[in-house]
């Protein structure tokens, strides 16, 4: 009797909820900077600052949802991975980890941002800088995903592991969530399950 092989998709749906931050905050920038005036700026930062939190909020929450569908994916013995659009292309390093090392430094740009236009202090969360780091990391160790075809060619990132069965549940149901609300931030609130120590 042969054992059904399973089968996943690259992304079981975060795409639709993420934008390519540093296209965005370029757009949105722009926007800003038409204005001659510091008042209208101001007042136009304002008004943008709450999409802005959205966005990179959701662009870390995607980063995390990766891990996340990795680890699961990873639990599943030779399962094949389908619509992986990386796949067979050249890897570059430098331009696979140009946008996460973007969101990793535009912390820093929303800080002064947030004070210079807003006069509030954003704090930066380090959970979120951890979360971009251990991507980075992922995305390194598997070239970008050039040559990810099943399960096992899916490399985990030191400092991530598979949890028991309940976790991996738990990742599942928690990841169909987020997928239908949007909020791909709250996949925080089981980045617990995967973190080692």
């Amino acid at each position: 009797m042969t054992q059904t092989q399973k089968t996943f998709l690259f992304d079981p749906g975060f795409a639709q909820h993420t934008t390519i931050l540093s296209m965005n905050t370029e757009y949105i920038y722009a926007g800003i900077n038409q204005f001659k005036n510091f008042g209208q700026k101001k007042m136009k930062y304002k008004m943008l600052y709450p999409q802005i939190i959205k966005m990179v909020e959701n662009n870390v929450g995607f980063c995390l949802g990766s891990l996340l569908w990795a680890v699961y994916i990873k639990s599943h013995k030779n399962a094949t991975i389908e619509g992986n659009p990386c796949l067979g292309d050249t890897y570059n390093e430098e331009e696979s980890v140009a946008e996460v090392d973007f969101s990793i430094q535009y912390f820093t740009q929303l800080q002064k941002d947030a004070k210079y236009y807003l006069g509030i202090k954003y704090e930066i969360n380090p959970l979120y800088i951890e979360i971009l780091e251990l991507y980075k990391s992922f995305l390194i160790l598997n070239k970008n995903f050039v040559e990810t075809k099943t399960s096992e060619d899916l490399l985990l990132p030191d400092g991530i592991t598979i949890p028991p069965q309940k976790g991996l549940e738990d990742i599942y149901n928690k990841i169909h969530e987020v997928i239908k609300s949007g909020n791909l931030i709250d996949l925080t609130e089981i980045f617990n399950q995967i973190k080692k120590g």
